[in-house]
Formats: C-alpha cells, structure tokens, sequence
C-alpha cells in the first residue's frame, strides 16, 4: 500500500515538474520518502532524492540541494547500497552544483573533479560527466580563473567522440555570456545569449524554462549597449513568469537589473529600493558571488548621489565578501571603486593603495592581452578567445594573424601561452 502511494506520488510530483509548477512537486516527492520504509527499495528513495536536487536547484533553495545529496552520501556508505559507482557519481555532481551556487568554489571543483573522474559506462553517466564538467568550468569562473574556465566550457561543445547534446549547448553558451559579461565584452556576451534564445526557440517543449532565465541575463548587456527599453521589457516579461513559477534567481536577476538601468538612468530613488530587494533574495540563497556584484551597484548608486562615506562602507562589505569566495574580479573592481573614492575623500593615501591592489590583482588576473601587453576587462571593449583558452583584444587578432605564420607554415602559439612556458620565441609546429 506504501509503495504504491509513494510511487503514485513521485509520478505526480514529475507530472507536476514538467508543468513547471516546482514547489507543488517538491512537496509530493517530500510525501513519497516520508511514506518509504526500510524496506523500499533505497535506489527508488535516491532517485527521489535527485528529483527534489532537481526542483531545490530551479527555486533557488541550494542548501537543501546540498541536504538531499548528504542524504544520497549516507545511503551510499550503507551496506545496502555498497558504493554504487553510478550513484555516487550523481550524487558528486549535487554536491558539486550545489557548492557552486553558494560560492563554495574549491569545495564544487573537487566534487566536481571526482564526478568527472569516475568511469562514464552508460550514456547517463556519460551525460553527468558533461554536467559536472560545466559546474567545474562555472566554480572555476566564480575563481576568476578564466582560462580554465574557458578551456572546460570549450571541452565540453568540441568532444570528438561525441556530439554535445542541444541542453549542454544551451548550458555552455549562457556560461559563456556570463564571462564575457564579467569581462565587458558586452556584445560577445549578447551573441552567446542570442544563441541560447536561438536553441530554446528550436527545443522549446523541452527547455521552455530556460526561455525566463536568458530573458533576464541578455537584459545586462543590452543596457550596456544603451537599449535601455529593450532591457526593461526583457526584465519584465522574465520578471513577470519568474513570479508565476516560484523561480527566486531569476526573481533577483531581474531587479538587479532593473536596479541598474534605473541607476543609469539617474533615476536613484528607484534604483537603491531594487538593489536592497535582489540583495535580500540573493541573501536568502546563500549566492554570495550575485551578493558581491549587487553591493557594486549599490556602492554606484551611493557614489552618484555623492555620498562618499556610504559608498566606501558598501564597497568594503562587497571586497570582505569576495575575499571570502576568492572572487578576484570582485576585489579588483571594489579596488578600482575605492581608489576612486579615497582620492574625492582626500584620503590619497589609502587611494594609493587600493590602485596598487589592482596592479597586483591585475597581474594575478593575467588580463593582459598577450598581443599588445595592454589590461583586459576594466572597460567595455571586444575581446576574442584563442583555441588554447587565452584572451586577446579583438583589435589585436589581425596583428596576431599576420605574425603567428613564420615560414614555411609554420605556426606560432598564443603569446601568453609561449610567456607560460620557456618563453622560447622558436616557431612551433
């Protein structure tokens, strides 16, 4: 009787799922565990342990997606279970996703490395495997350490042996819209996103979900872009679905951006109010990493209205909290902001000193073009990626074009890649 009310409710909780409809499904799988006994089959109760990862994941509540995978950890150490290797990488890949959306980067880069590891036998686990190699290349991003970064997102769309899947590609584009947005490469960033909007359009029985998520992440650059009406709509019509399907991070994306294209446009009473609303949800998820880039914003706003002291007090708050995660982009753009203020403030002193940290984090950053020695991603500009995972200027391409082919068809490499090795100027095959 137990197990066939358990199971009733699991295929209602999936049906409720795939209507978009989160919360209600959360609470029919939450049902069915209560309702299994030690005696039900524990690969079923682990299975429903990965739905309610799956549904905790969309809703923003990550620590419960880091409980469910506990959960799935424990059984997998029982004698029952005996360390089922497809279950253990499962449950890896929970722990690693939900270690990144907390801003636990190091903690999600080994699960996710020890997911990746793990023998990929069957398609799922091959399909996992992809997963997490995404989640490793999004830690290693929350790092600011985008050659990795990069060269993980680039591993996962140019497998030889198999074609990435229209989900991986979808996950892969918008993770790559994010760095280049990080960057200011604002219009790179718009084509990543046009690219997912282009693939939901094409599987939208299967990714409609996705359709509010991108909505409220191409609205950034295209404020930046100055489409100030553009964004707004995008925002809205993200905004208003969001509402509907309980979908928090997608919720404080969108007044975060709303906060910002009222701040640019001067509009601060506003602006502040929305800043301290997506704060708050970002708070409430545990996202440190969004925390940080909404404090940037506020300490903007504070700036604006010329209020100096406030906006030196939001900055340190943002750089404690990115000193925290290890974000280093965080710290370099609170660096540049306070710099800034120290010196209106007449405080050259300490001004001195947050310039010298963005030396420093400057070159620990290795945003350098390796073309023209210049710094990368402090203001808006182009910027392309090498096959090797570099960056460089796009002005800088036909420079490195006309110079990477010695004679007889020889290749250069990267610039920063040759600085990386011996820093042998020798053509390479």
């Amino acid at each position: 009787m137990g197990q066939g009310a358990s199971k009733r409710e699991i295929d209602k909780g999936m049906r409720l799922y795939s209507e978009q409809k989160p919360e209600a499904a959360i609470n029919e799988w939450k049902s069915a565990l209560r309702r299994m006994t030690k005696k039900e089959k524990l690969p079923v109760k682990f299975n429903t342990l990965n739905y309610l990862c799956m549904a905790y994941f969309d809703t923003g509540k990550y620590r419960e997606v880091l409980a469910c995978a506990n959960q799935q950890l424990e059984m997998l150490n029982s004698k029952t279970m005996c360390n089922n290797a497809d279950f253990m990488q499962e449950a890896y890949f929970n722990l690693a996703r939900g270690y990144e959306k907390l801003s636990e980067f190091k903690k999600s880069i080994s699960y996710a490395k020890s997911c990746i590891e793990r023998e990929d036998n069957n398609e799922n686990a091959k399909a996992i495997k992809s997963f997490a190699t995404v989640c490793l290349a999004k830690a290693y991003h929350g790092l600011s350490d985008f050659y990795n970064a990069i060269n993980n997102f680039d591993s996962v769309v140019n497998k030889t042996e198999t074609s990435p899947s229209v989900h991986m590609k979808f996950l892969v584009y918008e993770s790559l819209g994010q760095l280049f947005a990080k960057l200011r490469d604002y219009d790179t960033a718009h084509l990543y996103y046009d690219k997912c909007l282009d693939i939901v359009q094409q599987d939208a029985a299967t990714l409609t979900k996705y359709k509010r998520r991108i909505q409220s992440q191409i609205a950034l650059p295209m404020l930046h872009m100055g489409r100030f009406n553009d964004a707004m709509e995008y925002c809205e019509t993200s905004m208003k679905d969001a509402m509907l399907r309980a979908d928090r991070p997608v919720q404080a994306r969108c007044l975060f951006t709303f906060a910002e294209i009222h701040r640019k446009r001067k509009d601060f009473e506003r602006s502040f109010p929305r800043y301290e609303s997506a704060y708050s949800l970002f708070v409430e998820m545990g996202d440190r990493l969004n925390q940080v880039e909404v404090l940037g914003g506020m300490a903007k706003c504070m700036a604006a209205l010329r209020d100096f002291e406030q906006a030196i007090e939001i900055n340190h708050k943002a750089l404690q909290l990115a000193e925290e995660i290890g974000n280093k982009v965080g710290l370099l753009d609170c660096n540049i902001r306070l710099a800034e203020l120290y010196v209106l403030t007449g405080n050259t002193f300490v001004g001195h000193q947050c310039e010298e940290n963005v030396s420093r984090l400057t070159a620990e950053l290795e945003l350098f073009c390796g073309v023209c020695g210049e710094s990368m991603g402090q203001i808006p500009e182009h910027l392309d990626k090498l096959p090797c995972g570099h960056l460089i200027h796009s002005k800088c391409t036909p420079h490195l074009s006309r110079y990477t082919w010695g004679r007889k068809g020889r290749k250069r490499p990267c610039p920063s890649c040759r600085n990386r090795s011996s820093g042998n100027p020798v053509l390479s095959r």
